[in-house]
């Protein structure tokens, strides 16, 4: 397992394209530094389909959104920011090679 972040800006969107046999989960959003007291909503998009809205965050009411996002290397999925400021993600990679040799006892 390996601890995985990336930061979102608006105008900017990052795909997310994973090695073969690499898990991704994403488990939270959160709101990057400003004093803006307009909304950023992080936008979600797999290829080919229509974006949606994952999280909706604004200094002094919402900063961050626990999340439960599992992408697998065959998910090409394209994130991108509406609003004034960014927001960072933050989760961890898995890899089947490493989850078959671990065993928990």
């Amino acid at each position: 397992m390996a601890f995985w972040g990336i930061e979102v800006k608006p105008g900017s969107p990052y795909t997310c394209k994973l090695d073969p046999g690499v898990k991704l989960h994403i488990s939270q959003a959160t709101l990057g530094l400003g004093s803006s007291t307009r909304r950023s909503i992080l936008k979600g998009a797999a290829k080919d389909k229509c974006a949606v809205f994952l999280c909706s965050l604004m200094v002094g009411n919402k900063c961050s959104c626990k999340l439960n996002l599992e992408l697998n290397s065959n998910d090409e999925v394209t994130f991108s920011v509406v609003g004034p400021q960014s927001i960072h993600l933050s989760g961890f990679l898995t890899t089947s090679d490493i989850d078959s040799r671990i065993k928990i006892q």
